[in-house]
């Protein structure tokens, strides 16, 4: 490879400047300059090596050029050197070298990447390791929005080049079918049931449906919220969050049936559009229940306390702060849930490697979900890996950006996004020389 060669001729003159090498190899360090102006690599070996070579680090890089530069004037040197793709070498500032790539070089590069397709870049580094990725994670009764797009992409992103170094990869999708979201949108259904969907309205009509029942419910809550005339509503919420977590009530349970059959139908149609297959679909209703016992066994070990009736881990121990695992009511919160599915994961495949994708605004409560699991289950500790990305916002007339959010009725879906950027593509290939399958593959 380039790089092995170039560090080695680099070496070399540094060793004929008079460099020692009784230490062992010279640590040559190449990085990619953070202007494209500045060339494909550069180093800064002659401000470390000036010192030892008692010369200023000019001179150091002056002589480590003409070194290079002797090889590059030699075409029989250079093809020895391995160094055919090296088009210049210059010197910049106190002694930084830049090193500037032949254009041929990058055409043939993308031919051959073109030539391997979805071989390139695969090898075996990561073989007989099993890595379970947990990724997109839209929640049943909200919409799919462009945030769960960008994750769906990190996500698919991620396994296929783990997948590309020889490990086996589980794809997982965690879903919130239990909560407080719910209960919100199944009161907005109850407010309406006039607009129920009939058994022959079309997908998103009920989709349609459902989001517009949410919006009303998150917004009735809020208001009883800051309201207190109104706190009739948020009780209601509640009462209807507690019964379908304990499933009793049978009216409610054939409408949270049939939301999430609706949700997960939705959902498939958009993740064939992406080319995602998962391999298992994980739900906090199926997991709550363990996530809890497993708490409140781990609260009589010690690793959790209890703090005005609910069950809490103190972070503060570990730089990190404090979060409640199981709430007052009896209930299990998102950190309770995670116990749970996290044991499930390990149990049932038993991983190396646990990873998370999610927006970066659950950092922290990674952080210390991560480390009361590793507490409680010591074979975990260093196998769970939770990868943050940033989060979509909308941009707001006049400047600035504010967050999006299902709540608020202002996202956009991931559908929409996707069939506006088909409609672009189409109006781009119009004019190109395609056509039936050939086209349709080229917007695909």
């Amino acid at each position: 490879m380039i790089q092995d060669a170039l560090k080695k001729t680099i070496a070399e003159a540094l060793v004929a400047a008079g460099a020692s090498q009784q230490n062992g190899a010279l640590k040559i360090v190449l990085e990619h300059p953070a202007e494209i102006i500045h060339g494909d690599y550069s180093t800064s070996v002659a401000l470390a090596y000036a010192k030892e070579l008692k010369m200023a680090p000019r001179a150091v890089a002056e002589k480590v050029a003409a070194h290079l530069n002797a090889i590059l004037a030699d075409k029989k040197q250079k093809k020895a050197a391995g160094l055919e793709s090296v088009e210049t070498i210059e010197i910049a500032g106190p002694g930084f070298i830049n090193i500037r790539l032949s254009r041929s070089f990058f055409a043939d590069e993308v031919l051959h990447i073109i030539k391997k397709g979805g071989k390139f870049g695969a090898n075996q580094s990561l073989k007989g390791k099993k890595i379970v990725i947990d990724y997109t994670n839209p929640n049943p009764f909200k919409v799919f929005h462009i945030g769960h797009l960008m994750a769906n992409a990190i996500g698919e992103a991620l396994s296929r080049i783990i997948e590309a170094q020889g490990a086996h990869v589980t794809r997982l999708n965690y879903q919130g079918d239990v909560g407080l979201h719910i209960a919100k949108t199944i009161w907005g259904m109850l407010q309406n049931e006039a607009a129920f969907p009939k058994e022959d309205a079309t997908l998103e009509d009920m989709i349609n449906y459902m989001s517009a029942a949410y919006v009303a419910g998150s917004a009735a809550f809020d208001e009883a919220e800051k309201d207190p005339s109104k706190k009739a509503v948020k009780d209601e919420i509640v009462v209807i969050n507690k019964m379908l977590f304990e499933k009793s009530n049978p009216k409610l349970m054939k409408i949270y049936d049939w939301g999430k059959k609706v949700s997960l139908l939705k959902f498939e149609t958009i993740y064939q559009k992406l080319g995602t297959k998962f391999d298992h679909y994980f739900f906090e209703s199926e997991v709550a229940e363990d996530g809890m016992l497993i708490v409140k066994d781990f609260l009589k070990r010690g690793v959790f306390s209890e703090s005005e009736g609910a069950i809490v881990f103190k972070g503060e121990p570990y730089g990190l702060h404090t979060r409640v695992f199981i709430t007052s009511a009896g209930l299990p919160t998102y950190e309770g849930k995670e116990v749970g599915v996290t044991r499930v994961k390990f149990d049932r495949f038993n991983p190396d490697l646990s990873i998370v994708v999610t927006g970066n605004e659950q950092n922290d409560y990674f952080k210390v979900v991560t480390k009361a699991l590793s507490l409680m289950f010591p074979y975990m500790e260093g196998k769970m890996k939770h990868i943050g990305h940033g989060m979509m916002r909308l941009a707001v007339e006049g400047g600035g950006s504010k967050k999006i959010g299902s709540r608020k009725g202002n996202a956009i879906t991931g559908e929409s996004l996707i069939d506006d950027v088909s409609v672009m593509v189409r109006e781009k290939m119009s004019d190109r020389n395609l056509e039936g399958a050939e086209k349709e593959q080229a917007i695909i």
